[in-house]
C-alpha cells in the first residue's frame, strides 16, 4: 500500500520526537557515559568529563555501571589522571562491572600519568614531637587505627624488635594446658645478654601487644602474647600465648609426639613493644592509645617526611560467583600501594604451612608429615575471585602487606602482564588455590584454566611472611608462567602445586611419615596439566630460609608426560650460598614434568640450619636438639624428597661441585634426620633426602636425564 502525504508526515515527526526523547533520555551518553574521567582535583558532582572530572574511584565505579546498563554494547573507560585516591572502604567488584562479550571496562591510567590507589592515611609533619632527645624518638598522634605497616618516604620502616635469638626465653609444650606457652627468666646480666629496657617481661608496659616470632627451614610462625605471669627469684615467668595460635604452631609433631623443628620450639625474635623500639627506622604503634611512635634515621626530618599509614586490608576485592563471575575487566597503569594485613595481630597470628597458606581456628590435629589438609590462603590486598578475561597490564604493586594480587578459585583467561610487583608482605602474585574447590572442582565453573602471567618484574617480596613464594599457582590447566623476573625472595621463586600426591588419584605419600589416602579418597585426578614455566630469570632466592628453590612443584602435574607441566629455558642464579635447596625442585609426590633447556649457576650447596643452639649463659637454655643437625650439606641442581617420578631433566646446564665425599662426611646428620644412612645423590645429581620405596617399587621412578652439561663433572 503507498503511503500518504499524510502518513508521510506523521511518520517523520515521530521520528523527530523519537529523536529528541533519546537525544535527552541520555545526555552525553556517547561521551561521558562511556570516558569516564577522574582527578584529585575534580568532584563526584561533575559529570566526569575531561573537563569536569570525578574525583572519586567509586563515584566513576558507579557511572561505569550505569553507562553499562544504559548501554551495555559499548566500551566503558574510566581514566585517572595522576595523583593520590585514598580509598575509605575496598573498591568492590561484582558482575556488575562486567562488560559484554567482545567488550571492556578499563580502568586505566591517563598516557604517561601515575595515579596511585592507596589504603593510607597520611601522618601530618604537624603531628609529631620528640619525646625524648636523647633516644631521638618521635611520636604521633594518629586515632584509633590498626596496621602492621609503616612507610616514611616511600621505605618500608622496621616494626620494634628485639635482637635475633633472645636469651632467657624456652617455648614450652604441655597440650595447651597450665605451663604451656614461652617460659622466661630476665635475663639482664651479665652484660652481654639482653638489654635492661626489654629483658624482663614483667615490665612491657602493652605484652598484649607483643609478637613471638619464629622463622624455622620453610616455615614462618607470629603468635601473639596473650598475657604474662611475672618471674619469682629463679622461678620462671610465663608467657601466655594466644589461642589457637599457640595450639596450631605446635601441630607438628616428631614421631615421640613432642614439638619438633617445625613448631615454636625456639624464639627468633620479639616484635612490636615500644621497649624494642631501639634502632633508627623502626616503629611502633600502641593502638590503645593511639599514639604512632618512630625512631628516624639520621638523614630523615620526619616533620618534612611522607609518613603513610596503610590502614585498609584490600584495595580491590573482586567477587565474582560461579553463576555471575566478573567479565572482561581490565586494569592498566594504575599503582596499588599501601595496604596492610590484620590476622597476624589477632587470636589466630601467623602460623605457616607453606608457601604463604596457614593455619586458622580449631580443629588442626597433629601430625609428623609437617603440613596441614585444611590451610588457608593468605589474602591479597588485590584479588579477584571467578573471574573471566580480566586484565592487570602495566601496573605497579607496592608497599603491601599481604599478597600483592590473589587471582582466586575460577580465574579462567585471566592476562598479568608487564606488571612490576616490589615491597609486597607475601607473595607477589597467587593463581588458584588448594582447598577442594580447586584440586577437584565440581564444576567447569569453579576450575581455573588458560591463565598468563608474563613480563612481570617481581622482586623484595615476602616482608612479613618470608615462607611466600613470588609466584604460587595452585591447581590449574593451561597456565603460562613465562618472561618474568623475579628476584631477591626469601623462599622460592616460583611455587606449584600442593598436596605432595595426598590429593591425586591413589593418594601418594609424597612426605615422611605420611600415609596412602592420609588426605583422602581422591580418585579423579586434579585439573593440573598442560602448564608451561619458561624463560623467566630467577635470581637471589632462598634470601633468608632454607628448603626450597627456584623453581618448586609438588604433587601431580598432569596425567601423562604429553601433557604435563614443561619447564624450559629459565635462568637461576645467585642463590643465597648457605642455603639448602634445590634449584629445580620437583618434591614430594611431582610427576609428569620435563625440565628442557634451563641455565643454573652460582647456586653453590647450602647447608641445613635449624637454629642456633641456645647462647652461653643463657639462665633458660632450650633443647638444642634441631640444631644438632644443623651444618650438613643440602641440596642440588635437581632434588626432592619422596618424589613421585616421570620427570625428564633434558638439555641442561648447570654448575654442581662434586658431593660424595661431601655426603659420606655428612651421612651422621643425615641419620639423625631420617633415621637411617643413604647417600642422597643420584649418579646425575638428584639430591634424595628421603629415598622412599613400597610394594618393591623405589621411587622416584622414571627419573631420567639425556644431555646435561654439569660443570665440573665430579671425579
Amino acid at each position: 500500500m503507498r503511503e500518504s502525504p499524510e502518513d508521510r508526515s506523521r511518520r517523520a515527526v515521530a521520528l523527530v520526537a523519537l529523536f529528541l526523547v533519546t537525544l535527552f533520555a541520555f545526555p552525553a551518553s556517547s561521551g561521558a557515559a562511556e570516558r569516564i574521567w577522574v582527578s584529585p582535583r575534580g568532584s563526584d558532582a561533575n559529570p566526569g568529563t575531561k573537563a569536569a572530572p570525578l574525583v572519586t574511584v567509586e563515584a566513576a565505579q558507579d557511572a561505569a555501571r550505569k553507562s553499562l546498563r544504559l548501554r551495555p554494547g559499548r566500551n566503558v573507560t574510566v581514566i585517572l589522571r595522576d595523583g593520590v585516591y585514598r580509598l575509605k572502604r575496598p573498591l568492590k567488584l561484582t558482575a556488575q562491572d562486567s562488560a559484554r562479550a567482545r567488550h571492556m571496562v578499563v580502568y586505566r591510567a591517563y598516557q604517561e600519568e601515575q595515579p596511585v590507589i592507596s589504603g593510607a592515611v597520611r601522618v601530618p609533619g604537624s603531628a609529631w614531637f620528640r619525646v625524648d632527645a636523647e633516644t631521638d624518638i618521635w611520636r604521633a598522634k594518629v586515632g584509633r587505627v590498626a596496621t602492621r605497616e609503616l612507610y616514611v618516604n616511600g621505605e618500608r620502616a622496621t616494626r620494634a624488635a628485639t635482637s635475633e635469638y633472645p636469651t632467657g626465653f624456652r617455648p614450652s609444650w604441655n597440650g595447651g594446658g597450665a605451663g604451656s606457652g614461652i617460659a622466661y627468666l630476665p635475663s639482664i646480666e651479665p652484660a652481654g645478654l639482653n638489654p635492661a629496657t626489654w629483658g624482663n617481661p614483667a615490665e612491657w608496659a602493652n605484652p598484649g601487644d607483643v609478637e613471638a616470632v619464629i622463622l624455622t627451614q620453610w616455615k614462618t610462625m607470629t603468635v601473639p602474647v596473650d598475657s604474662v605471669t611475672p618471674a619469682s627469684a629463679s622461678t620462671p615467668g610465663l608467657l601466655q600465648m594466644a589461642e589457637p595460635a599457640w595450639r596450631n604452631a605446635n601441630v607438628f609433631r616428631t614421631p615421640n609426639g613432642g614439638p619438633g623443628p617445625w613448631s615454636f620450639w625456639q624464639v627468633t625474635r620479639f616484635e612490636n613493644a615500644l621497649e624494642f623500639l631501639d634502632s633508627p627506622g623502626e616503629w611502633y604503634l600502641d593502638e590503645e592509645s593511639g599514639w604512632l611512635y618512630y625512631k628516624p634515621q639520621p638523614w630523615q626530618n620526619i616533620r618534612a617526611a611522607d609518613v603513610e599509614l596503610p590502614v585498609l586490608e584490600a584495595l580491590i576485592r573482586g567477587r565474582g560467583t560461579a553463576t555471575k563471575p566478573i567479565r572482561n575487566v581490565e586494569f592498566r597503569g594504575l599503582t596499588f600501594s599501601y595496604a596492610t594485613w590484620l590476622q597476624p595481630s589477632g587470636d589466630n597470628g601467623y602460623v605457616s604451612d607453606q608457601g604463604g597458606f596457614h593455619l586458622v581456628g580449631e580443629g588442626h590435629e597433629p601430625n609428623t608429615i609437617g603440613h596441614d589438609p585444611n590451610d588457608v590462603a593468605t589474602p591479597g590486598n588485590v584479588s579477584i575471585r571467578f573471574g573471566r578475561n580480566v586484565r592487570f597490564l602495566g601496573n605497579r604493586f607496592e608497599h603491601l602487606g599481604s599478597v600483592g594480587l590473589a587471582l582466586g578459585t575460577g580465574s579462567q583467561h585471566t592476562l598479568v602482564r608487564r606488571n612490576t610487583f616490589a615491597d609486597v608482605g607475601s607473595s607477589a602474585l597467587t593463581l588458584s588455590g588448594i582447598a577442594a574447590a580447586d584440586h577437584n572442582p565440581s564444576s567447569q565453573a569453579q576450575r581455573s584454566v588458560g591463565n598468563t602471567i608474563a613480563a612481570n618484574l617481581i622482586s623484595r617480596v615476602g616482608w612479613g611472611y618470608p615462607d611466600a613464594p613470588g609466584i604460587f599457582v595452585g591447581f590449574s590447566s593451561g597456565t603460562k608462567i613465562v618472561r618474568n623476573t623475579i628476584k631477591e625472595v626469601p623462599w622460592s621463586g616460583i611455587a606449584i602445586g600442593w598436596g605432595w600426591g595426598l590429593l591425586d588419584p591413589g593418594g601418594f605419600p609424597g612426605l615422611p611419615n605420611a600415609t596412602a589416602h592420609q588426605w583422602g579418597q581422591w580418585e579423579t585426578p586434579t585439573p593440573n596439566r598442560n602448564g608451561l614455566v619458561a624463560e623467566n630469570t630467577i635470581r637471589e632466592f632462598l634470601g633468608l630460609l632454607w628448603d626450597g628453590g627456584a623453581i618448586y612443584t609438588t604433587g601431580a602435574q598432569g596425567t601423562s608426560m604429553e601433557n604435563g607441566l614443561r619447564i624450559e629455558a629459565n635462568v637461576a642464579y645467585g642463590k643465597r650460598p648457605k642455603a639448602g635447596g634445590n634449584t629445580f625442585y620437583t618434591d614430594g609426590g611431582s610427576r609428569y614434568i620435563t625440565v628442557r633447556g634451563n641455565v643454573s649457576y652460582d647456586n653453590p650447596i647450602g647447608k641445613t640450619d635449624f637454629g642456633p643452639p641456645p647462647r652461653p649463659g643463657d639462665p633458660l637454655p632450650y633443647p638444642a636438639g634441631p640444631s644438632e643437625l644443623d651444618g650438613a650439606a643440602y641440596g642440588s641442581d635437581s632434588g626432592g624428597c619422596v618424589t613421585y617420578g616421570d620427570i625428564a631433566f633434558i638439555g641442561n646446564s648447570w654448575l654442581q661441585p662434586p658431593m660424595k665425599s661431601a655426603m659420606e662426611l655428612n651421612n651422621i646428620a643425615y641419620a639423625l634426620l631420617t633415621g637411617g644412612k643413604l647417600v642422597p645423590y643420584s649418579p646425575e645429581g638428584f639430591f634424595d633426602v628421603c629415598p622412599y620405596s613400597s610394594d618393591g617399587v623405589s621411587y622416584p621412578t622414571n627419573l631420567s636425564y639425556s644431555g646435561n652439561t654439569i660443570h665440573p663433572a665430579e671425579p
